[in-house]
């Protein structure tokens, strides 16, 4: 009985110390940051690394809290060491923003919404040696913005939309020691030669993920370990982005407005856009209802220019082309206007969505066959721009469509659908099996009958080497019981276009087969939707078999049958174990009710329970 009472105290004594000691933090967060009224923030006291204990670090954390600008420098204290404002909604970095912070050492603004950071964005932080900018959407960039900076050591803008970085950008940071710029439009040409060499004289490392995008003969290439002779820019003009819009043969009746619309890649001071007609230069003329907009600039980074065509006329149809114009080089792109008649037979435009993407097709004139770029591009060197068509009959109604070519807009469908196109075999099957139970456990990524479909083929090809690897039996099992979660209409749909969860059941009922042929005599196999028993049994011993379900642990309360039906051969089992599973088992019985005489078959060999 004492010792009851002295575990007692011991427990009362041990709450009451935690309860203290919450009490204690959160004292000094609030002591720390008393002016800090910002819900998801929350401060905390670093260690120092200086002999006096005296010394106040904080750190301000306000990750993920909905920020739409930076926080008052008024708000936190002037101990601040470590601010992080990542992945909030901030969008402008404003002149001063942080100026009363002089002993700030590490700034993260990373996953922001940031497009522009302000000449003196970080003035007064002479004490900053890490900043991290990536993942927003800077674009312009000027060495003003780094003004004041003259500790800092390690600076990452990668994720941003710049394709270059202007001469002397990084004047101010003579600290600077490591540098990540990686980006999906980096342009490695001689206006990047100067970083190249400067960081050789600075002692800087550029990070390896650093890579060239463009041109294609430097692509994949990282920017640390190219010569001065690579960074050229010559002929012909390679830009990472030249689009118009529309891009395909547009059918206009006359009187319409019609506007065009170009954007190009902006790598330097010299690049314009201009206008042609079946070749002849294009500018404003309002009396025939033709206006060129004055060029836009957005970002530092892309250029755009408009072209309206307020009355559409006979003398509109031909071909209009938009041309870049730069030091380096031209290039164009061009789409072909036709005017109809109001009896001219077509298709009208329409908007197909599915799981290859969103499709805009336009107005097609009867009898001929319009094309679209695929919905989801992939960057290719050597291939062709991937493409999907449609076809409008002679009676002016959307006939053939082709969209073969694209890839699947969801990336969890597009890996399968690559899995798909792996050749299985017994060097690669445990590995593939392993990878699709690991993809199946979770089906709340199944949004496709094609993800059913594509999970089903690799199913039967991993069944066909049970025989030789028999753990792969196992895997069947387990990837069968996981697609059984799989929302009901999603399954429907793949049944009824491959009769998928037909071919998944059949795929279970094989295991007994395939490994009795290795002369096992018998099988048991237990998921948590998917019991399976199998074993050989001679009719002349035998007048019947008996099966039973054992329950492991304590009943979940039971699953109401909603009477809604499910596919061929997925079947819901009432009264469901919560996470725990059944153990099935089957076996010969003498029982009148099965005579051996109803035995035709010479073994019994499969029994399966979903």
């Amino acid at each position: 009985m004492e010792t009851r009472v002295f575990s007692l105290s011991t427990m009362e004594a041990l709450t009451a110390l935690l309860l203290v000691a919450g009490l204690w933090r959160s004292g000094v967060s609030s002591r720390n940051c008393p002016d800090l009224i910002v819900d998801s923030c929350h401060c905390a006291a670093e260690r120092s690394k200086e002999l006096s204990r005296h010394t106040v670090r904080v750190k301000v954390v306000c990750e993920d809290a909905d920020l739409l600008d930076t926080l008052e420098p008024a708000l936190l204290p002037n101990t601040t060491v470590t601010l992080i404002l990542s992945s909030n909604k901030i969008s402008m970095v404003k002149n001063g923003s942080f100026f009363s912070l002089h002993a700030l050492e590490r700034l993260d603004l990373r996953s922001n919404l940031i497009s522009t950071v302000e000449p003196g964005a970080f003035r007064g932080l002479a004490m900053l040696k890490r900043l991290d900018l990536s993942n927003n959407r800077i674009g312009c960039l000027s060495p003003e913005m780094f003004l004041d900076l003259g500790s800092l050591s390690k600076l990452n803008v990668s994720g941003n939309i710049f394709s270059t970085l202007p001469e002397g950008l990084f004047v101010h940071l003579n600290s600077l020691r490591i540098l990540h710029f990686s980006t999906d439009y980096l342009f490695c040409d001689c206006q990047l030669e100067w970083l190249l060499l400067w960081a050789r004289a600075r002692s800087v490392r550029v990070g390896n993920e650093t890579v060239c995008v463009y041109p294609t003969r430097l692509h994949g290439l990282a920017f640390r370990s190219l010569r001065e002779h690579q960074l050229i820019c010559e002929a012909p003009l390679e830009l990472p982005l030249l689009q118009l819009i529309p891009s395909q043969r547009q059918l206009v009746f006359r009187g319409d407005r019609l506007p065009l619309q170009c954007t190009a890649s902006y790598l330097d001071p010299s690049v314009t856009l201009t206008w042609s007609h079946e070749r002849w230069p294009v500018r404003t003329q309002e009396e025939i209802g033709v206006y060129v907009e004055e060029s836009i600039i957005h970002d530092c980074c892309l250029i755009t220019s408009e072209l309206i065509l307020s009355n559409v006329d006979a003398d509109v149809s031909g071909n209009w082309q938009c041309h870049v114009t730069s030091s380096r080089g031209n290039s164009s792109i061009g789409m072909e206007i036709v005017v109809l008649e109001t009896s001219a037979v077509y298709c009208s435009a329409e908007r197909v969505t599915s799981n290859k993407g969103d499709f805009r097709w336009p107005k097609t004139l009867a009898g001929f066959m319009a094309f679209l770029p695929c919905a989801t591009p992939t960057y290719s060197s050597t291939s062709h721009e991937k493409r999907a068509w449609r076809r409008c009959d002679k009676l002016g109604q959307w006939a053939e469509e082709d969209y073969n070519q694209c890839p699947y807009s969801s990336k969890f469908t597009r890996v399968l659908h690559e899995l798909t196109q792996i050749q299985v075999n017994t060097s690669n099957a445990l590995v593939l099996a392993r990878q699709l139970s690991s993809f199946t456990s979770n089906t709340a990524m199944f949004e496709d009958m094609m993800d059913v479909v594509f999970v089903t083929h690799l199913v039967e090809r991993i069944t066909r080497l049970v025989d030789r690897i028999r753990e792969l039996g196992d895997y069947v099992s387990d990837i069968a019981s996981n697609m059984m979660q799989v929302e009901e209409h999603i399954l429907w749909m793949a049944q009824n276009e491959a009769r998928a969860c037909t071919r998944i059941v059949q795929c279970v009922e094989r295991i007994a087969d395939l490994i009795f042929n290795t002369h096992s005599q018998n099988i048991s196999k237990v998921s948590p939707n998917i019991a399976l028993e199998a074993f050989m049994v001679r009719p002349s011993s035998v007048m019947g078999l008996l099966c039973t379900v054992v329950q492991l642990s304590s009943l979940a309360p039971p699953v109401t049958d909603t009477g809604q039906s499910r596919p061929t051969g997925i079947v819901h089992a009432p009264g469901l174990l919560g996470d725990t599973l059944l153990n099935f088992r089957c076996h010969a019985a003498n029982v009148t009710v099965s005579p051996t005489g109803q035995l035709s078959q010479q073994f019994l060999g499969r029994y399966t329970a979903a």
